[in-house]
């Protein structure tokens, strides 16, 4: 398949790489129909995140349809039109089952990594460097997901593909953001950095 990778700092390129594949019972593959690129894969490709890889496959924020299943997934099936959540939560953690996706303990593969980059430990996220997992990203034909029944959602009829892909990354952000500052009707607030995620915050 066709794929977005890092090549190096301020460094893109398509190229020709292998299709994924069910690696555990719990993973998807789903064909990737829209992806889109956030403002934070500005920080892969000028080199601020410092744990990219040559060749890493970027992009987070996608939807597509269902292609395959491992044996352990149960809520979804082949051909199924999807949203994924771009942080990757296996649902049965204290931190997952707390509503706390992104400390996930078990999605990162290399939690030591991100802990003496950053200072913490967190959660996998698709195509956003080896400290946080190191998974492919949506910026291809293809993509591998773990954990497909916590983070894969079907869409429902009437719901057009570019609406969902809202529901990936910049809605669920800017609305945890909203209601974690507690925000209520007929409150006024100023919203500073008013990209995609800001435009969620404020709706």
């Amino acid at each position: 398949m066709k794929a977005l990778c890092w090549t190096g700092i301020n460094k893109l390129n398509v190229e020709k790489v292998p299709d994924p594949s069910i690696l555990n019972p719990k993973d998807a593959i789903v064909k990737v129909g829209l992806s889109s690129v956030c403002g934070s894969d500005l920080h892969l490709l000028d080199g601020y995140v410092p744990t990219m890889r040559e060749g890493d496959i970027i992009g987070h924020e996608f939807m597509g349809e269902v292609v395959e299943t491992g044996p352990e997934v149960k809520k979804l099936k082949k051909g199924d039109r999807v949203v994924v959540s771009s942080i990757i939560g296996c649902g049965g953690c204290y931190h997952c089952n707390h509503g706390a996706w992104s400390l996930c303990d078990n999605s990162n593969t290399h939690p030591a990594l991100l802990e003496k980059t950053y200072g913490y430990a967190g959660a996998g996220i698709f195509g956003y460097s080896q400290a946080f997992g190191g998974y492919a990203g949506s910026h291809a034909e293809y993509i591998r997901v773990p954990y497909a029944d916590n983070g894969m959602f079907k869409i429902p009829e009437g719901i057009s593909d570019e609406s969902a892909l809202f529901c990936s990354d910049a809605f669920p952000t800017g609305y945890m953001a909203a209601d974690m500052a507690d925000i209520a009707p007929g409150d006024v607030v100023a919203v500073w950095g008013c990209g995609g995620v800001g435009q969620m915050a404020i709706r």
